[in-house]
């Protein structure tokens, strides 16, 4: 139970380190803000993840062990990406959830998507995919569209197995 003085806490913001891409592509599909560099330098990261104050998700064990980042990151044990969403969903207490009312990011650069309306998106996307599905989003900064296909299906499948498990 929170307290009447509790702060709102804002939804946090993840760097996953180059071991972890796939994570960070889910976590921005479910909304949450989450940087991430295919080649970066220790040093880099870190100053990013501080300067930032963004939460470090990695897979490094010789990363966590300084000092600098004590208290600001989770040591990811699985490369599986099933036991990686159930790791951050039980240990940072992550809502994990991809519905209407989930606010996406590009999975690709980590910007917020716009809603766009269906007759924009049918000029852009193929005949039978703009058939078949009535919403769409785009990236303003790389200008991808996405649609909720057979993709949304499946993740949608594994996240309510991590729920119930």
């Amino acid at each position: 139970m929170q307290s009447l003085n509790a702060q709102i806490v804002p939804q946090p913001m993840f760097f996953a380190d180059s071991m972890l891409g796939r994570l960070a592509r889910w976590l921005r599909t479910l909304g949450y803000d989450t940087a991430y560099e295919k080649v970066i330098s220790d040093e880099a990261l870190t100053e990013r993840v501080l300067t930032e104050r963004r939460w470090l998700l990695t897979r490094d064990r010789y990363l966590v062990q300084r000092k600098i980042l004590r208290d600001r990151h989770t040591l990811i044990v699985s490369d599986r990406l099933r036991d990686q969403l159930r790791q951050i969903r039980s240990e940072l207490h992550l809502e994990l959830d991809l519905s209407d009312r989930t606010a996406s990011r590009c999975a690709a650069c980590n910007t917020m998507l716009i809603v766009i309306p269906h007759e924009k998106a049918a000029l852009t996307v193929p005949a039978y995919v703009a058939s078949q599905h009535g919403t769409f989003s785009h990236c303003p900064r790389c200008e991808r569209i996405y649609w909720p296909g057979t993709h949304c299906m499946h993740m949608r499948a594994l996240l309510q197995e991590l729920r119930v498990s």
